[in-house]
């Protein structure tokens, strides 16, 4: 009678065979889900995130850090810094400078603050005409600020703020801190660079007309003897208007210079000084200025006009800019119309300063085209 094997027990034939073929694919398998786990896998990527996340936390404290340097630095200036030491210095060293200059104006601040984030301001400043005593400047208050984030990108942007007898004069000014560099290292820089607007809004023209023409007065040209009862008048009126200015850098061509101007002077009124003359004050019923400028070429536009009672001047015309700051290729039409006591005392005088044929004024009105350089003008 035969053994028989217990069911449980284990045969050889009984046991799966693997197929090397197969056992080949699974190892590729295998390899190329380790190779993805390491080029995509938390593993590895857990080994360069814990760093470059330090290097993030890093650079934000620097960057809070250099934040509180700049802004204690700013509260330093605000708080302590000297500003009365600062005002007389600057007020001296400006003074002799005119005084060396034999320029006729001092000028005097009674306040200097700072005004914050980065700023001055200016309380009460005169400027006087030591020849003339009538002639001064009083600007109630002047505001001087520098926007900060742009410097961190390397421009400078700033603002100047002027009122005066209700009026206000805004200056800003845009420019690289590069092209500040180009200028301050610059040996034969004839205009400054950037980009500067103006914007008035009824500011009173009054004593800065008084000083310019007693600036004038006092240099005793003999070519303008014939015309100082002209220079000694008061004139008064309020600017309406803006210019905008775009000024090349050092190296640039003054082709890339550009400007548009429209300013115009709101009740505008001009008296001679001199009442023997018999001349009546002038009250403007128009008088603007209107001018663009690009490529070197300057354009008055037919807007610009003067008119009062007894005196009317109307311009237009183009003329050009040499690259020494010199005006050449006049080519301007001129209305100019004369009454009263001004036409029998000064007509002669207006068309000589035109350099033109006295034949050209009849009934009062003049029509000519002026043309060539300022030096060297041509009447026809």
């Amino acid at each position: 009678m035969e053994k028989t094997t217990p069911q449980s027990s284990l045969i050889v034939e009984d046991l799966p065979v693997l197929n090397p073929v197969m056992e080949a694919e699974d190892e590729v398998a295998e390899a190329s889900s380790v190779s993805m786990r390491s080029q995509f896998g938390s593993d590895s990527w857990g080994e360069s995130a814990v760093p470059r996340s330090k290097r993030g936390k890093r650079y934000k404290v620097y960057a809070i850090y250099g934040l509180v340097g700049i802004l204690s630095f700013i509260l330093f200036l605000y708080f302590s810094f000297p500003m009365n030491v600062v005002k007389e210095v600057a007020i001296s060293k400006l003074n002799e400078s005119f005084i060396q200059s034999k320029v006729p104006i001092r000028v005097s601040i009674a306040g200097l603050k700072m005004k914050f984030p980065l700023g001055v301001q200016l309380e009460n400043m005169e400027i006087a005409n030591v020849n003339d005593s009538s002639a001064g400047i009083k600007i109630g208050r002047a505001v001087a600020s520098v926007s900060l984030i742009p410097v961190l990108w390397g421009n400078v942007e700033a603002e100047a703020l002027v009122t005066q007898t209700g009026g206000t004069l805004v200056v800003k000014y845009n420019n690289k801190i590069s092209s500040l560099v180009k200028m301050a290292n610059s040996r034969n820089m004839k205009i400054p660079s950037g980009k500067i607007d103006v914007d008035f809004k009824n500011f009173e023209i009054s004593s800065f007309v008084a000083n310019a023409l007693a600036y004038v007065r006092s240099g005793n040209d003999p070519q303008l003897a014939f015309i100082m009862p002209l220079l000694r008048l008061n004139v008064s009126g309020a600017l309406q208007g803006y210019a905008k200015l775009v000024l090349p850098e050092v190296s640039d061509s003054l082709e890339k210079m550009t400007a548009d101007t429209d300013v115009s002077v709101k009740k505008a009124v001009f008296k001679l000084d001199d009442e023997t003359l018999g001349i009546d004050a002038q009250e403007f019923s128009a008088a603007r200025l209107k001018i663009k400028l690009a490529k070197k070429s300057v354009e008055i536009m037919p807007d610009t006009k003067f008119e009062a009672k007894d005196i009317a001047l109307n311009l237009a015309g183009r003329m050009n800019v040499s690259d020494n700051m010199g005006i050449n290729d006049v080519n301007l039409k001129i209305g100019l119309g004369l009454n009263g006591k001004v036409e029998s005392n000064f007509s002669s005088v207006f068309i000589s300063l035109l350099k033109c044929d006295f034949s050209k004024f009849a009934n009062g009105r003049l029509e000519a085209e002026l043309t060539g350089t300022f030096g060297a003008l041509t009447c026809k």
